[in-house]
Order: C-alpha cells, then sequence, then structure tokens
C-alpha cells in the first residue's frame, strides 16, 4: 500500500513539472483529425530536418504508408539476432506495468495467472544485442523522417511478452482503440518470436489512420469497428520471427490475447518530441552503445 501511495505522489508530481506530461495532455484533447493534422504541420515547422539529400526514401512506400498506414520492412532483422536478442532476455527480469504489486518475474515462464503483458525495462533494452541497432536502421530512419517531415525522436521503446491467460479474454491495449501518443508518431514492429493465428497477432484496421470516425480516447468493440470501417479493413499481421512494420498506430488496432503460445516482440516510437513513455533521463552513454547513432533522435535514451 505504502509503495502505491508513493508511485501515485510521484506521478502527480511529475504530471505538475515535466513539460511532457503537459504537452501530452494537451495535444490528447485534439480529437478531431483535421485539426490535429493542422497542430501537427504548425509544431513541425518549429523543428529540425536533415538535408533532403541525406533522407533517402521510396515515394512508392511513403504512399503506401500514408494509403493504408503500414509499410512492411522484409529483411530488416536477421534470424541470427533474433536468437541473440531471446537469449539476452532470457536473463533479465519484467514486470506486468498494469499489475506493479506481482513484482519482477522472469517471462515468459514464470509469468503470473493473471499477467497479460511481460514489459522489460528501458535499461535493458538498450542494452540489449541489436536492438538499438534496429531502432535507428538507416532505412527505418529514412522512412520516418520523409513521412514526418522532421527529425523524429526515438520518444519510447518497448519490449514486451504477450501470455495467454485461463480466460482468454482481452485487456487494455487487446481491445481496439487508436494511440494519440502525440500529434504525430509511429511506430516499429519487430516480432521476436514466431507469430500466427493462436500466439497474439496484432490487428489494424487499414485506412483507418485517414478517417475522422471513432476518434474518442476510449476502447472499442470488435462489433463496433467493424460497423464502422467494414470486416474487409482488419488485417491481421501474422509471420516468423524477424517479421517488421512500420505503422501508423493512431489507426485504429488491437493486439489478439495469444493462446496457444507466448509472443515477444519489440516496439520502438518515434515521434516529433520527447514524449512521457519514455525516461525523464538518458539510461545509457554513447560510448556504452556497439554503434553510433545521431545524438539528436536518441537523445532521451543515449547521453553524450
Amino acid at each position: 500500500m505504502l509503495r502505491q501511495i508513493r508511485r501515485r505522489a510521484a506521478d502527480v508530481y511529475y504530471a505538475v513539472t515535466d513539460e511532457r506530461h503537459r504537452a501530452f495532455n494537451a495535444q490528447r484533447k485534439i480529437v478531431d483529425l483535421a485539426e490535429r493534422t493542422a497542430a501537427a504541420r504548425e509544431t513541425a515547422a518549429r523543428l529540425p530536418r536533415s538535408s533532403p539529400a541525406t533522407v533517402a526514401h521510396d515515394e512508392q512506400s511513403l504512399a503506401t504508408l500514408d494509403a493504408t498506414g503500414w509499410l512492411p520492412l522484409p529483411g530488416l532483422v536477421p534470424p541470427e539476432w533474433v536468437e541473440e536478442i531471446k537469449a539476452y532476455f532470457a536473463g533479465c527480469l519484467a514486470r506486468d506495468p498494469y499489475r506493479p504489486e506481482l513484482g519482477r518475474f522472469r517471462a515468459p515462464d514464470e509469468v503470473p495467472a493473471q499477467t497479460h503483458v511481460s514489459h522489460y525495462d528501458n535499461a535493458d533494452i538498450v542494452r540489449a544485442p541489436h536492438l538499438m541497432a534496429i531502432a535507428n536502421d538507416p532505412r527505418v530512419l529514412s522512412v520516418v523522417e520523409a513521412w514526418m517531415g522532421v527529425k523524429p525522436t526515438l520518444a519510447a521503446l518497448r519490449a514486451w511478452w504477450s501470455t495467454p491467460t485461463a480466460s482468454g479474454e482481452p485487456e487494455h491495449a487487446e481491445l481496439f482503440h487508436r494511440d494519440v501518443d502525440d500529434l504525430q508518431f509511429i511506430k516499429l514492429f519487430v516480432y521476436l518470436t514466431d507469430v500466427d493465428e493462436e500466439t497474439g497477432p496484432h490487428i489494424f484496421v487499414e485506412g483507418s489512420q485517414r478517417m475522422n470516425k471513432l476518434t474518442q480516447i476510449q476502447r472499442y468493440t470488435d462489433e463496433e469497428v467493424v460497423a464502422v470501417f467494414g470486416e474487409d479493413a482488419v488485417k491481421r499481421f501474422t509471420g516468423p520471427a524477424g517479421t517488421a512494420f512500420l505503422e501508423n498506430t493512431y489507426g485504429m488496432h488491437r493486439g489478439l490475447p495469444p493462446r496457444a503460445g507466448p509472443r515477444l516482440i519489440f516496439q520502438p516510437l518515434y515521434a516529433q518530441r520527447p514524449l512521457i513513455f519514455g525516461p525523464r533521463r538518458p539510461v545509457i552513454s554513447a560510448s556504452e552503445l556497439s554503434i553510433s547513432v545521431d545524438p539528436y533522435i536518441n537523445r532521451v535514451f543515449v547521453e553524450g
């Protein structure tokens, strides 16, 4: 109980003193898509961008991303990287972000029965083999910057297991919703386990990111989503470990709860500015990384 009181007090303190909270809460009040787009462009005009000569991109890729809301990135992650990443996380402890009282545990084998998702800490993620290289892959960054029109900020890094539960009932992000993380943002999804219909495929409603419908911040039922966007627009993402894709998660989406086995995923978030989802201060120095990274893009996580 005392730990929960301290946690709530800290949340209130940082909500008042941290500029990221004010910006985050302000943009979430803009629910009209046209108004959000206009505000994003106004903010982008004040932000840095790379020289056009350094932002190589494929116009067809951008057109696909704009039209459907997602873009496949085949061959981004070699199979041997996947195995090294999984072996690393086997030695780390995870936590249930919705049930902090459960403490830390090893996932996926020691996950508490009621836990749906088990997240790793930022400090473990940035030190994992290859994850910072994937998040900073030139192929990814060039598409992201060309799509956003500004030099992106790597605002959050997430890696988590989704595991089966006895009821199989969805909760939180396993229900349809729109992410409203920033005025403009995009996420990279990387499957680190094989994902089929029984092991928790990600689900996205193609084109919904362009539609000014169901824009209130809440969870929606499958029936509500299909009634508005149509069943043909609902896409399920399955594939072998290493499958990767960019997605504008302002579009309607959900994670299907796994039934037959666990799913491990890595997800960098690129935004216009630092967000409340990232650490309050960098968690690793540039000298500790095995690769060179852009200091502006990585300033949330990397110092120096």
